[in-house]
């Protein structure tokens, strides 16, 4: 399990210019999911001068293949504690490594939501960020058998507090958003 509070949203920074409001949110983790192995390193290092740790989308982060040494990689030089990915084989790569290995399951159809199950019973990761959060309400119950032993957190899509509130109650421990003005939320 990845350790974070209850009801703590994680900035999101898809855009550059919103990485100093993500440096003063409440979160103790800071989502990078905008960058590239070129900005990766100082982007992630004024996170955490700030306080914060850094957790990426291996898989979105241009300029690099999330392998084994890859993986290290980002945690030796870049800092990253934690990787968000589709593939149980770089959860376990980043488990290896020493950091929180985060599986992402799509929720787009019935077809992927049936892979994204069978990737996750077949992995065992630190945490599950089930996408798009607007839905992952309507889901729990296919999550809710994880929670004792992963975090688990909505993502995506997630533009109001309402929302916030509804998916807490529902039982997710955190929230992955992009909308600056849910940063603060607690």
């Amino acid at each position: 399990m990845i350790d974070i509070p209850q009801r703590t949203v994680i900035p999101s920074v898809r855009h550059l210019k919103e990485l100093e409001a993500a440096l003063v949110s409440t979160s103790r983790y800071v989502l990078l999911t905008n960058v590239h192995i070129g900005n990766l390193e100082p982007l992630a290092k004024k996170c955490i001068d700030a306080g914060h740790e850094v957790l990426v989308h291996c898989d979105l982060i241009g300029g690099f293949k999330p392998d084994r040494e890859g993986i290290r990689l980002l945690k030796n030089m870049f800092g990253v504690t934690g990787v968000l990915t589709q593939s149980a084989q770089v959860v376990s790569y980043a488990q290896k490594a020493g950091m929180a290995g985060i599986l992402r399951v799509f929720i787009m159809d019935s077809r992927s939501l049936e892979k994204g199950i069978q990737v996750l019973q077949d992995s065992r990761p630190d945490g599950i960020e089930v996408l798009p959060g607007a839905l992952a309400h309507r889901y729990w119950e296919l999550f809710e058998p994880y929670q004792d032993d992963t975090t688990l957190i909505a993502g995506g899509m997630i533009v109001t507090q309402k929302e916030c509130d509804s998916l807490f109650d529902r039982g997710y421990r955190a929230l992955t958003a992009s909308s600056p003005g849910l940063w603060q939320t607690a």
